[in-house]
């Protein structure tokens, strides 16, 4: 018979006292950052969770992003909380929200104090709490970005089909110099598949990747696309054509195209991810985005129906859930001036 790991097994480990790691579940602001790390990759490493006593149900979901222009506002995730939103009230249950930066000193009293049956994550999340969130035995799902190496549930578009999809339109439009603009660095789970979805759309067609060619951006500072872009169309060799790895990037790209002189599509095509329509109020984008559609909605509804089910089933395996993608012909994208 397996030994139960018990509190005082991991303060051994972690050579602590069993009060800091009661502390470092519990008041985790009351514990330095490096010796609650500690505590925390020492229980994940010995298999430590706490059974929570069965209690009644609270009728609360935690709802919790990055940052709250992502919670609220965020191009991506708008739609997503309308879905989760739509969903929860369908199923008569109350939301908390708040907005929590990856390696910010922050943990919601929604996870310290227990008032939640269940948290939905959208966005970077930091591990720490991630790991703490697991001591405290509460189900949770991840939104739109995994993390390496964690056994979570977790809900992502496939990226890699994605970016295979939208490469490989441009070279059936008759583009070879094709560049990326990734969101973050490439041992990104988002940036590496859509990267990698990229590279192979280009193998495929017996064209080879090119290191110039590959731009990083920030998905929460998208207007850094606009530099990226800068930088790719003043290359020697400029691309005729520009993979996105978000919409969000992509519509800013078109600033720096606009501002070197170009046309879209005439001079340079360009493809998007995530397939944003501005509100009714908004002007549209010109000329519109051939883009990756991403059923945003239905993400957000799918991520309270896998939290749900973990719910009424706590031993349900960790797996990835991917949502299928597809590209979407817009009017960004054309064959490419002759010659090159």
């Amino acid at each position: 018979m397996v030994r139960k790991i018990k509190i005082r097994d991991i303060a051994r480990t972690a050579e602590v006292s069993p009060a800091s790691v009661s502390q470092a579940f519990n008041d985790p602001h009351r514990v330095n950052r490096e010796t609650r790390k500690r505590i925390l990759e020492v229980a994940e490493k010995l298999g430590y969770v706490r059974i929570r006593q069965k209690k009644a149900k609270k009728g609360f979901i935690g709802v919790i992003a990055d940052n709250y222009y992502n919670l609220l506002m965020g191009e991506f995730y708008n739609m997503v909380v309308l879905g989760i939103l739509d969903e929860l009230k369908s199923r008569k249950m109350n939301v908390l929200l708040e907005a929590v930066a990856a390696g910010e000193e922050y943990f919601p009293k929604m996870i310290t104090k227990n008032l939640v049956d269940g948290l939905l994550f959208l966005g970077k999340v930091s591990r720490d709490l991630i790991m703490m969130i697991k001591q405290k035995d509460i189900p949770i799902v991840l939104v739109g970005h995994p993390i390496p190496d964690m056994e979570i549930h977790t809900i992502v578009s496939d990226g890699r089909s994605g970016a295979i999809q939208a490469v490989t339109h441009l070279i059936e439009l008759g583009h070879k110099n094709i560049a990326i603009v990734t969101g973050e660095p490439a041992f990104d789970p988002i940036t590496s598949e859509r990267l990698e979805g990229y590279k192979f759309a280009l193998s495929n067609a017996g064209i080879r990747t090119r290191a110039e060619y590959i731009a990083q951006a920030d998905f929460g500072k998208p207007e850094t696309a606009t530099e990226a872009v800068v930088n790719l169309l003043g290359l020697k060799d400029p691309p005729t054509a520009i993979f996105c790895a978000s919409d969000s990037l992509a519509f800013r790209a078109y600033k720096a195209i606009d501002e070197a002189g170009l046309k879209i599509p005439k001079d340079i095509s360009v493809v998007g991810f995530d397939n944003i329509s501005a509100p009714p109020y908004a002007e549209e984008v010109s000329p519109s985005l051939t883009s990756i559609n991403v059923d945003r909605y239905q993400m957000g509804k799918m991520s309270v129906d896998l939290l749900f089910d973990i719910i009424a089933n706590p031993s349900k395996t960790a797996c990835r859930h991917t949502l299928p993608v597809k590209l979407v012909i817009k009017n960004s994208t054309k064959s490419p001036k002759k010659g090159r």
